[in-house]
């Protein structure tokens, strides 16, 4: 019974994502598009789209089980705080270059925050509430210099950085979304990898240890994978929430807690959510365009109540 509901879920998922993918390509404000545009504009999206739905689904759920919080998710670390305040300072002080595909000063932010945390992570006797609530107050300091900056600086050059703090996919290029599609599968891979020892996570950092899991270790490894895969995400499409608080959470109706199963299909699903989330943004209010990061939360809280109120409990 539970292979079959699973088996429903993985191909019901990837052909979700598939219509959802070539709508992206064939709807939008532009009737009738040529193949240009298509692959100028559309394409790029939609693979963006594609490939941060996967890195924050998938981080979301290895969060749950390192922190064994299921109200965990990609920015309980506070590495988009890092993220957002890098690309505001970018953006105020002009500093518009790309790396890879990611918006160079965004990623730098988040590549500071994250060694911040992996750094306490090394610290003898840290244990799981020590990073939770290191993750916390770095998040609430990266967004209060972040307030504080807006506040002092030139309007002129925030409202690009604005815009993204809300999710904004219109910057994506073919060759930037194509490598970042690839450098979140990569992360998505070595957090497989680590399957049987998130499983272990599930019991508690006690019951893993008597499993003789490793637990400082796997600690270490998972902020370290989850702090670059969200930054990379943040970096190239800004903050976008609920996919990775929801997507895990829906998942395991279908497959269970086992990350073995269950990061693949967070991987789908976090692919059609932010898919189809993109897709709405472009076309709900046109010709305007609503951030993606609205869609999401206008999308996402209505699903997270309603799996609460179904079961009474979230898991």
């Amino acid at each position: 019974m539970v292979r079959t509901k699973a088996t429903s879920a993985y191909l019901f998922g990837i052909s979700i994502w598939i219509l959802s993918f070539l709508f992206a390509l064939k709807v939008g404000i532009v009737k009738d598009a040529n193949l240009e545009l298509i692959t100028a504009v559309r394409l790029p999206r939609a693979i963006l789209a594609s490939a941060l739905g996967v890195g924050l689904a998938v981080s979301g759920a290895a969060l749950q089980a390192l922190f064994s919080n299921p109200l965990c998710e990609p920015y309980t670390l506070g590495i988009s705080s890092g993220s957002a305040l890098g690309a505001v300072l970018g953006a105020s002080l002009g500093l518009q270059w790309n790396l890879a595909g990611l918006t160079g000063t965004s990623f730098l932010g988040a590549i500071l925050f994250a060694a911040i945390l992996y750094g306490v992570s090394l610290r003898r006797g840290s244990g799981n509430g020590t990073l939770l609530l290191t993750g916390v107050m770095l998040g609430f300091f990266g967004n209060s210099l972040v307030a504080t900056w807006i506040a002092l600086s030139d309007s002129n050059g925030l409202q690009g950085a604005l815009v993204w703090l809300f999710g904004d996919l219109s910057r994506a290029r073919l060759k930037s979304s194509i490598l970042t599609f690839v450098g979140v599968w990569v992360f998505v891979f070595f957090i497989w990898t680590h399957r049987r020892a998130l499983d272990a996570l599930l019991l508690g950092e006690e019951g893993a240890s008597s499993l003789g899991v490793d637990v400082a270790y796997i600690r270490q490894r998972i902020v370290l994978l989850t702090s670059l895969l969200i930054g990379v995400c943040v970096s190239a499409g800004g903050i976008i929430g609920f996919v990775g608080l929801v997507v895990p959470h829906f998942c395991r109706r279908f497959v269970g807690p086992l990350h073995g199963v269950l990061i693949p299909l967070c991987a789908i699903w976090g692919a059609v959510l932010l898919t189809l989330a993109d897709l709405m943004s472009r076309i709900l209010i046109q010709p305007y365009e609503l951030p993606v990061g609205v869609v999401t939360a206008l999308m996402g809280a209505p699903i997270f109540l309603w799996l609460i109120l179904r079961r009474g409990e979230i898991s």
